[in-house]
């Protein structure tokens, strides 16, 4: 009974490898499995024992399908069958209206009877990759700590952007809350819109506008207006750079009836995004408005975060980061806000 097990065993083994395509590289290695896809020059043989492997079809001496795949050659010629490893490095595709000899260097793509022409596909991914989409994103931080001091903070943000290659409409709400001893020393709430837009690879336009509420610092309301030039000084799937430039306006409201303020601004920005693998992506945010009546009346913002994915997925995510606020004339005594905090992330389409 095991010699016949061990029979059968041999037996549905060989039969596997005898129907399996084939992959012959340069320096004489056999492998098997199924040819899924040929593009850009890369062959990918599904395998039960590796996987998917990705070989350079240029280290590639000869290959074999047993079923029927379609085949594209360089000179745009298409044709669908089995493939048969001919003499000298060439292929033999066998189609139903007869049998054509080529040389595997002239075997520009080649996919299954069953899918689509890697061509159609990747115009299909690009022109989705050029419509507006949108993206949201929920964070909440909530720190508590007792013992020889009695600390207490919250921190929630909500932003919306619709999105595409050359242009972002985004909004965002944030409200921030805590308290030391009983005594409150964070109480604000903002919010903005912006637009941007690019014109060309480096070149581009933007318009914002934000408003905001504090106790703390005795701001009834603040609105922040902000128009002007953007550039792109980086621009790449790993790394983006790009710097603002423009005019604005900043009114603001004081709580303890003092006088309005209400003056031209100039707008200056930065924005940085890094992103290291599938490890941890970074960003960092900095404005600069100052008064154009008054030089040294003046805010300066800045926001940087390192945001580590939780699990295998991409909707939740841990930030690290640190904030500033600085204001040179602040109607109270603190001039500068400085936030260390840690938010929990959900992010959906």
């Amino acid at each position: 009974m095991k010699r016949t097990l061990l029979s059968l065993t041999a037996l549905l083994y060989s039969f596997n490898a005898a129907t399996a395509d084939t992959v012959i590289t340069q320096d004489g290695a056999r492998l098997t499995g199924t040819i899924s896809l040929i593009d850009a020059g890369i062959i990918h043989l599904e395998t039960p024992y590796a996987g998917t492997l990705k070989i350079k079809q240029a280290l590639v001496s000869s290959f074999a399908t047993d079923a029927p795949v379609v085949v594209r050659l360089s000179s745009g010629t298409t044709m669908a069958g089995p493939v048969i490893a001919s003499s000298e490095g060439k292929l033999k595709i066998q189609s139903e209206d007869g049998t054509l000899e080529t040389e595997l260097s002239r075997v520009s793509a080649s996919w299954s009877t069953e899918s689509e022409d890697p061509i159609v596909v990747a115009q299909r991914e690009k022109e989705k990759s050029m419509q507006r989409q949108w993206k949201y994103k929920g964070s909440l931080d909530m720190l508590g700590k007792s013992g020889n001091t009695e600390e207490f903070s919250l921190g929630a943000r909500l932003d919306a952007k619709l999105k595409s290659p050359n242009d972002t409409l985004a909004f965002f709400a944030e409200y921030e809350q805590s308290e030391t001893e009983g005594e409150t020393t964070d109480d604000s709430l903002a919010g903005g819109v912006s637009y941007e837009s690019f014109f060309s690879e480096h070149y581009g336009w933007y318009v914002r506008e934000e408003v905001e509420t504090d106790k703390i610092n005795n701001i009834d309301f603040r609105a922040t207006t902000g128009v002007g030039a953007s550039f792109r000084v980086i621009n790449n799937e790993i790394q983006t750079l790009q710097l603002r430039s423009g005019l604005g306006h900043r009114y603001t409201g004081y709580n303890n009836n003092d006088e309005s303020e209400s003056s031209a601004t100039l707008d200056f920005g930065l924005a940085h995004t890094y992103k290291h693998k599938q490890i941890f992506t970074m960003d960092n945010n900095l404005s600069f408005v100052p008064s154009l009546s008054d030089a040294a009346n003046y805010t300066i913002k800045h926001d940087s975060g390192i945001n580590f994915p939780i699990g295998s997925g991409q909707q939740w995510s841990i930030r690290m980061g640190l904030k500033n606020d600085y204001e040179s004339q602040p109607s109270a005594d603190k001039k500068l806000d400085t936030t260390y905090y840690t938010r929990m992330i959900y992010s959906w389409d």
